[in-house]
């Protein structure tokens, strides 16, 4: 049964109180985490950092990151928190009261005056200085507000509200839209785009194959109405690895901007184009009309998938001045509508590698079905953890590689008694989401400076890094396998105890938390490397828990990151701001430079390079013939009907040699038993097979 408004509010409610109370801190700083990180994984902002500020007449309680890194987008968070059980109503007056207070914050922010007022340690002074220094690049504001209330107004649109010449939107998001949110089952709110809004319907020509499941149409899209779609929606229109080519490369090509600027009217014959996916869209059909055939007047979740620096280019035309020569300019589009959702999964991604195969872009597959992503999912179902000291119960690390699957499993249950169990072999604080691995394994490979980026940005590498990875060890299960998902989890495990550490620290002031964490356990992972000696996270998973000499060590390196990243003297032309100065790679290099002592206690417990590959060793000689036993129950479950099958489709499509034509002969009689040689040999037969088609 689908969950009601009534007790999404309520789940939600408790899991901020009891997060605010298992992590000592404050119940609106839980609240402002809790719900930031949907709005990132939604690319409502770009990254969250906390900076709560509130005196008359004013009141900010985070930002959206640099604006410089999110094409000129200033994003300020304002809060709003109710811990009432029932569902409170927040009015307009109430929200225009708000969305003033951080207004009046940014005005303030321009005098310097207000900015001598504030303590240059803070992050209220940080943000302000932010906002000071990268005025001048700042092209579009955005007011995010969230509240856990339910807007009690009809129209849901805010007018613009202008400060200094630039106009500021008002972004509510309310217990409604989060709730739609997560019954959508995805990360992002649909894109819809009506044309009417950004100069008129496009002409199109149906290409679609009588055979597919899916229709195929040429368009062409005037050059004025892709720079306004990419004005108002940004890099959510970009394919994700189309966006990393952008962020790597550069997003305008000089030769693009030369045939915009002088030569227009060419655009059409000089330019490849643009190829796009979309999951639905609304038709026209006009005989009477000059142009005359199908036209398109909406497009539902407008994906570009090729031709990201034409996108770019044309939308910089405006803030160029070549506004007028984008009314000359015709782009051919590509675009493909696949309506079945997991349809849409398996296609968008080899249409994205497919149209990009003759350029520079490196198709990686950042989805939940990435088979990293899958591989740790059953790790994460059948590895259970060993029992805590004091207890009797072994639990699991469950890794949720899509949104909403911790809960979805549970709302299956129908009894209490099911749920209670489930809870009890699922700890809510041993689940684990891909973004916040990537923000774990990335701080142990010693990138402190990427995760002060934001969760976002820190996936995204993260995604290449592991990809990069999996293409060199292709075909070998020794690198990703169960010791790595044990180890991954003892390096949450390590990430969380050390949270919790510093927000009970007496050095510890508000603000920057995530950066002292990653910091720290960075700095303390370079220095024993440095010593060619290791953490033992086999110990640590295997006791489920951090022995007090890490504890204590943690705690020590804590406070020299706090000193490094709010005191120290910092070099010339780097940021007042803490939060953007963490981000940088400076503030890593300088970092590495400062003298930690470690004890010779805490020293003890680590491992040597020896004892270390000893370990890692035998690991992985276990994993092999786990590897193995599992690749043998499996041949043997299939059966012979199943062979059957595969042979016969295999000599169909003629993709067979006489030797494992035999084999599959052997395969179909009952009393087959294959000997070691032929596993390896029966599995590449399947691979082959489905990769030419086949299903059983």
């Amino acid at each position: 049964m689908e969950q009601t408004l009534e007790d999404f509010h309520s789940q939600l409610r408790n899991e901020i109180l009891v997060e605010a109370e298992s992590s000592n801190e404050l119940t609106e700083d839980a609240f402002f985490y809790f719900f930031s990180e949907d709005l990132i994984k939604a690319e409502v902002i770009p990254t969250a950092d906390r900076c709560f500020f509130d005196k008359p007449g004013l009141k900010i309680d985070g930002y959206g990151g640099n604006p410089i890194d999110d094409e000129g987008t200033l994003s300020l968070i304002v809060c709003d928190f109710s811990n009432q059980e029932e569902i409170v109503s927040i009015n307009r007056a109430e929200i225009d009261s708000m969305c003033k207070k951080a207004i009046n914050f940014i005005s303030k922010s321009l005098d310097p005056n207000f900015r001598e007022e504030l303590d240059m340690t803070s992050t209220e002074f940080g943000l302000s200085d932010l906002i000071s220094t990268t005025w001048d690049q700042i092209q579009k504001i955005k007011i995010v507000f969230i509240t856990n209330k339910s807007l009690n107004i009809r129209n849901r649109d805010f007018d613009p509200i202008p400060i200094n010449g630039i106009h500021a939107e008002f972004v509510p998001w309310d217990v409604n839209r989060f709730y739609d949110l997560m019954i959508s089952g995805k990360e992002k709110e649909e894109i819809i785009i009506n044309l009417a809004e950004y100069g008129g319907s496009i002409t199109a020509l149906n290409a679609s194959s009588a055979n597919n499941d899916f229709e195929s149409y040429l368009c062409i899209m005037p050059g004025y109405t892709l720079a306004k779609i990419f004005k108002a929606w940004g890099s959510r229109l970009l394919e994700q690895n189309v966006r990393v080519f952008l962020q790597a490369k550069g997003k305008v090509n000089k030769g693009i901007r030369s045939t915009i600027e002088q030569n227009p009217n060419m655009f059409f014959s000089y330019n490849n184009g643009i190829t796009a996916t979309a999951s639905n869209i609304k038709k026209d059909f006009n005989s009477t009309s000059e142009k005359g055939g199908l036209f398109i007047s909406s497009i539902t979740n407008f994906q570009i998938v090729n031709g990201g620096q034409t996108t770019a280019s044309v939308h910089e035309a405006i803030k160029r001045g070549f506004e007028e020569n984008l009314k000359d300019i015709q782009i051919q589009m590509k675009l493909s509508v696949i309506s079945n959702e997991s349809r849409a999964e398996e296609i968008v991604p080899k249409i994205s590698e497919y149209a990009n195969s003759q350029n520079k872009v490196n198709h990686i597959d950042f989805t939940s079905n990435n088979k990293f992503h899958v591989d740790m999912e059953n790790y994460s179902r059948k590895i259970l953890a060993p029992q805590k000291t004091g207890t009797t119960i072994q639990s699991r690390w469950f890794y949720e590689r899509a949104r909403g699957q911790y809960n979805q499993e549970k709302a299956l249950l129908k009894s209490t008694g099911e749920k209670k169990k489930f809870d009890a072999l699922n700890p809510k604080n041993q689940k684990v989401t891909k973004d916040q691995l990537a923000i774990v394994i990335n701080t142990f490979l010693c990138k402190p400076d990427l995760v002060s980026k934001g969760s976002q940005k820190c996936y995204i590498e993260f995604t290449q890094a592991f990809t990069k990875k999996q293409e060199s060890e292709e075909g070998n299960k020794t690198f990703f396998d169960e010791t790595f998902f044990k180890y991954s989890m003892a390096k949450v495990l390590i990430f969380r105890r050390f949270d919790e550490l510093v927000k009970k620290a007496d050095w510890y002031a508000e603000g920057y938390k995530r950066n002292i964490v990653a910091y720290g356990i960075a700095k303390l992972l370079h220095t024993i490397k440095r010593k060619n000696k290791a953490i033992n996270y086999n110990n640590i998973w295997k006791s489920q828990s951090l022995n007090q000499e890490l504890e204590n060590t943690l705690l020590e390196v804590g406070r020299e990151a706090v000193i490094h990243l709010t005191e120290a003297e910092r070099p010339k032309n780097a940021p007042l701001n803490t939060g953007e100065y963490a981000k940088s790679l400076d503030c890593w290099e300088l970092f590495k430079k400062v003298q930690i002592n470690l004890s010779e206690d805490f020293e003890n417990t680590l491992l040597n390079k020896e004892e270390e590959k000893s370990l890692l060793k035998e690991a992985s000689k276990k994993q092999k013939l786990d590897n193995q036993l599992e690749t043998e129950n499996y041949i043997v479950s299939l059966g012979p009907d199943y062979w059957k099958k595969v042979l016969k489709f295999c000599m169909q499509k003629r993709i067979i040699s006489p030797r494992d034509q035999n084999l599959l002969y052997k395969a179909i009689q009952v009393s087959f038993v294959p000997v070691d040689w032929q596993y390896p040999r029966l599995i590449k037969i399947i691979e082959r097979a489905k990769d030419s088609g086949f299903q059983n």
